[in-house]
């Protein structure tokens, strides 16, 4: 059966285009007339782009131009009569009207980013980390902790006694735990951060000075356990993987692949402002208690010294959302203070 049909002709190396007559027989080729020349070719050999709602239709036409048509269901039609490659997506603008199928794909979409978000990208986190080099981590613990001190970071006004027995009774109690882990310990104030600490990538340990003056020796030690998990098990580098993953995902769907190589450049940034999962939370926790039972420390001063820290900083211990201060390790839950009560 032969077709007929109008379209718009774009031919291969001309910038204007003609209105034709298009005419595909019943043997399967297709031709027309445009700028005083005859035209064939066999309908097999052409591109058609899929159907978009009302959208024109592109036929490509090898070493010949492209025929741009609305006449669709014309073109649904030959498609089907010749069984032509592009028969196979004839299904996809049904979908178009079907508000139940439009709803399952939304819902699956969701549920997919949902998944990816919550379990695909932090699985994938945890599995690079290890890969990254040792001195990536010491330039983005640097890093960060340059930007900090610009920021929210003040010289520490601990005298030089008080930190030598801090750090010393840190070693005492920690040393034979830590062969393979690089840790150092630094004090430093800071009225923004208030009572507070947290590891760097490169396991550095900070510990402002309202930190110090509000707990106990045995709290002190407990909190650096606390710490000393989250270098353990990477989740500096985890969390910056896992940002920056999401970041990357998010350029690439909005089409600004360009914006990529901000990651790099934002990522000291980026760190510092990083509060950790509640699940990276619950593995340091279990750290924590791991380390201080091996160290002979109570597990006691942990849950006493987070109730103390959230009083400082003013936080209802059963409102999870009440305490989210910058590059705070510690979400108030009341949940992770009886796991150590």
């Amino acid at each position: 059966m032969t077709q007929h049909f109008s379209a718009n002709f774009y031919p291969d190396g001309l910038a204007e285009s003609q209105t034709v007559t298009v005419t595909l027989d019943a043997s399967g080729w297709l031709s027309f007339q445009a700028f005083d020349r005859s035209f064939r070719c066999p309908f097999a050999a052409v591109e058609v782009s899929d159907r978009l709602g009302r959208s024109p239709r592109f036929l490509t036409l090898p070493d010949i131009g492209r025929l741009e048509t609305r006449d669709n269901d014309r073109i649904d039609q030959a498609l089907r009569q010749f069984g032509h490659k592009s028969e196979r997506t004839l299904w996809l603008p049904k979908l178009e009207r079907a508000p139940l199928w439009i709803l399952g794909l939304l819902i699956v979409v969701v549920a997919a980013g949902w998944a990816t978000y919550r379990h695909g990208i932090p699985a994938m986190a945890e599995a690079t980390a290890p890969l990254v080099p040792d001195k990536a981590r010491e330039m983005a613990g640097k890093e960060a902790l340059h930007w900090m001190e610009r920021s929210w970071l003040e010289p520490t006004t601990l005298s030089e006694e008080r930190q030598q027995a801090l750090r010393a009774s840190f070693e005492r109690h920690f040393a034979d735990h830590l062969a393979d882990l690089k840790v150092r310990v630094l004090f430093y104030s800071s009225d923004a951060l208030g009572a507070n600490a947290f590891a760097l990538p490169d396991g550095t340990l900070v510990f402002t000075d309202q930190f110090v003056e509000l707990v106990e020796e045995d709290e002190f030690l407990a909190v650096a356990a606390h710490e000393i998990g989250h270098v353990r098990h990477d989740h500096g580098v985890r969390g910056i993987i896992s940002s920056s993953a999401l970041l990357a995902a998010t350029l690439l769907i909005t089409g600004d692949s360009e914006a990529l190589s901000e990651i790099v450049v934002s990522a000291p940034y980026a760190l510092a402002q990083l509060s950790y999962s509640r699940d990276m939370e619950w593995e340091a926790d279990t750290a924590a208690m791991d380390l201080m039972q091996a160290a002979g420390l109570e597990r006691q001063a942990f849950a006493s010294a987070l109730e103390k820290m959230m009083d400082s900083h003013g936080a209802d211990p059963d409102k999870t959302a009440a305490w989210k201060e910058y590059l705070s390790s510690h979400p108030a839950t009341r949940e992770r203070i009886q796991r150590f009560e």
